[in-house]
């Protein structure tokens, strides 16, 4: 051990390792007399030679002839003098081109080595070399590294900073030190919030210890801030030396988190806790409630039709209601009751320490009671209602998600029920939110299975007797439960999101099917599907229609496109806008139900339909109610003073059927004619009818 180099022996101390390890790439290690102890393998290739090709030699050996005897000058004085010193000179690759390099020598005196940085400066020489030595002077790596520097002696006195170090602490350059790190001129604080005190703290520790501290992070107080810092101390085990601690400003990063932290638990438009927070906070009242035997309730709120007010008055209008709702709810319960935004228009409330099931129905009732008086907003006074559901720990699930889930149920029926008030989740709801959850599962099984199909009605005209339309009706043909009827299947579907896929799906079959009959000789009969209001309004309904008319070489006029009456008062002038879009292809519109919705008969004559379609409920009640015959006669002169036809759907019996033709309905749509067949029996319907031979 007596015999190793030198150079091995600084390079086993830890300060040297601790910097190759840290910066790899950034210096070189030469010994007093400019001989090359280390050098990274960066420098090597710049110099087109292997590191053990440089190392043992001196840097002499590869300046440039003009640079030799400045270089070795220099290294000449440092060992007379060894302060920090900037040069530059010429070195010589391998392949004999000029290098320029700048270096920043750092001479530490103890252990008689030099810490060399470089930098290539070659293109700047190229460029301008007069230009870039009169506006700007090479500035040291040490002093510019993006964090600062401070190195102590053995007992904790700061011998040598950085620039960046002497910023954070406002050390002058130039300036003598008379500070250790036990005597700090500045408030140090821990992640928590405490003071760290100078002769406990964790760098005094390391500093008699020989140890290394990193990822530790401080907060330094000045001028009434707090700058954040993760330090990096390392031992410098060398005679007079004690510890180089670095300081990396994380204040950025600090705050980041702590607004990433505030985003993922707080709403930023209420200030509200939001789902996240909720969720934390739930176990722990659940586990008191459970003590001490009592309930706790979770209530789901929504606003009821916010979304007309969104969509009219804007989003920033919406978000001043949200604000206020908010508030009238916070007002309205207990001091220690917790609210939260789940988003959009939803909020959830949880009540602790309930004695029973009332207890939730009087703070639910204060909630309602204070959206009764209207909100003033921009001078305007807007009513706002609510609708609530309840659940009940441990009655109605024990743990969060489920509770959550229920009340969400029981929300969903007290706005099917009239909105603007609140209800209790029950049994019966959970076996109605199973029975639904199951069908939703099952029903995307049945877009991959391809187990929807259309059944086809054919529509026949009361003065020929012949069909001259069938509509197409889907079908779902599950593999257990048999046929599953639509008014089962497509409210889900609608809800879901899945009434898109379905939707397109029927369009689609239905305007093959009619490709394929009029192969097959049925011609003049018209092709009826039924569009579901939210696929009404998506903006690829035009261009599905248009798609398949195309694809199967259809005319658009042999297809109807049937619409309810409610999808189309919705919003009436979009809706026109989309329907004559639909006629502008050149298929048919006919309103669906007619005289079950809310039409203003001042809108009927705008659109552009050519048919209506009367309720069955208005169709099985013609024989035993008078008012029903009325109003299918009103209809049908209705639609023939605006150039309509009229179709009544539901028609079972003979009786039916010569009331509907005296009341003047022009088809007829029903068991007493045909019943919805597959595609092969209602072609085999079609020829029948019409005479065609196969």
């Amino acid at each position: 051990m007596q015999n190793e180099p030198l150079g091995s022996k600084i390079l086993s101390g830890l300060t040297v390792k601790s910097l190759l390890a840290e910066y790899p790439n950034s210096f070189q290690v030469l010994d007093w007399e400019g001989n090359f102890i280390s050098v990274t393998e960066r420098f090597a290739r710049f110099l087109e030679f292997q590191p053990k090709d440089i190392v043992g030699k001196s840097i002499v050996d590869f300046a440039h002839e003009d640079d030799k005897e400045n270089t070795k000058y220099t290294f000449d004085s440092l060992g007379e003098n060894p302060n920090i010193v900037n040069f530059e000179n010429r070195l010589v690759t391998h392949s004999n081109e000029e290098v320029w390099i700048i270096w920043l020598l750092i001479p530490l005196r103890e252990s008689k080595i030099i810490l060399g940085f470089d930098r290539d400066v070659t293109i700047q020489k190229d460029i301008s070399f007069e230009f870039l030595l009169q506006q700007q002077k090479y500035k040291s790596i040490f002093d510019n590294l993006p964090m600062g520097i401070a190195i102590t002696d053995e007992k904790g006195k700061i011998v040598e900073t950085n620039k960046t170090a002497r910023t954070y602490f406002n050390i002058q350059d130039g300036e003598l030190l008379n500070r250790t790190l036990n005597i700090r001129k500045y408030t140090l604080i821990q992640p928590n919030g405490n003071k760290i005190y100078p002769r406990n703290s964790s760098l005094m520790r390391a500093l008699r210890h020989k140890e290394v501290i990193r990822n530790m992070e401080i907060g330094l107080i000045k001028e009434e801030k707090i700058t954040w810092f993760d330090i990096l101390a390392t031992p410098i085990p060398l005679e007079n030396f004690g510890l180089a601690v670095a300081f990396l400003d994380i204040t950025q990063r600090r705050h980041a988190e702590e607004k990433i932290a505030y985003l993922a638990f707080f709403d930023q438009l209420t200030n509200l806790p939001n789902r996240n927070s909720l969720i934390d906070k739930l176990f722990p009242i659940f586990e008191e409630a459970r003590r001490h035997g009592n309930l706790v309730g979770i209530l789901a709120i929504d606003l009821d039709n916010f979304k007309i007010i969104n969509d009219s008055r804007g989003h920033e209008f919406g978000d001043k209601i949200i604000k206020l709702v908010a508030y009238r709810i916070r007002e309205s319960i207990r001091v220690y009751d917790l609210i939260s935004r789940q988003g959009g228009d939803e909020f959830t409330v949880v009540l602790p320490d309930l004695s029973n099931e009332r207890d939730a129905a009087v703070i639910s009732e204060s909630i309602l009671d204070a959206m009764t008086h209207p909100f003033v907003i921009d001078g305007e006074r807007i009513f706002v209602n609510i609708s609530i559901g309840i659940a009940l720990y441990p009655t109605d699930g024990k743990d969060s998600n489920t509770l959550l889930k229920n009340a969400d149920s029981a929300l969903n029926l007290a706005k099917s029920q009239g909105k603007n008030c609140y209800v209790f989740f029950t049994e019966e709801l959970q076996t109605v939110v199973a029975e639904r959850l199951e069908i939703e599962n099952r029903m995307r099984i049945a877009i991959i299975e391809n187990q929807f199909t259309l059944m086809y009605q054919p529509k026949i005209d009361l003065y020929t007797k012949k069909p001259v339309g069938v509509e197409a009706l889907i079908r779902w043909r599950h593999p257990e439960r048999g046929l599953i009827s639509p008014n089962v299947f497509i409210p889900i579907s609608e809800e879901t999101g899945m009434i898109f896929a379905i939707g397109e799906w029927v369009i689609k079959s239905a305007i093959q099917t009619m490709r394929y009959w009029k192969d097959q000789g049925i011609n003049d009969v018209s092709m009826a599907v039924n569009i579901s209001t939210k696929q009404f309004k998506h903006e690829r309904l035009i261009s599905t229609i248009a798609e398949n008319l195309k694809l199967f070489k259809v005319d658009p006029h042999d297809l109807e496109v049937e619409l309810t009456e409610s999808s189309v008062m919705e919003n009436a002038d979009a809706a026109v806008r989309t329907m004559q879009e639909i006629r502008k292809l050149g298929a048919k519109i006919a309103i669906d139900d007619f005289g079950t919705g809310y039409s203003s008969l001042g809108y009927l004559k705008k659109l552009p339909i050519s048919s209506l379609k009367i309720d069955r409920s208005f169709v099985s009640e013609i024989t035993s109610d008078k008012d029903s015959k009325t109003i299918i006669h009103a209809v049908s002169n209705l639609a023939h003073n605006l150039g309509l036809s009229v179709v009544a759907e539901g028609a079972e019996t003979e009786e039916q059927v010569k009331l509907l033709a005296e009341s003047g309905v022009d088809l007829i749509q029903g068991f007493y004619f045909a019943k919805p067949m597959s595609s092969e029996e209602c072609l085999h319907f079609l020829k029948t009818e019409l005479g065609i031979s196969d």
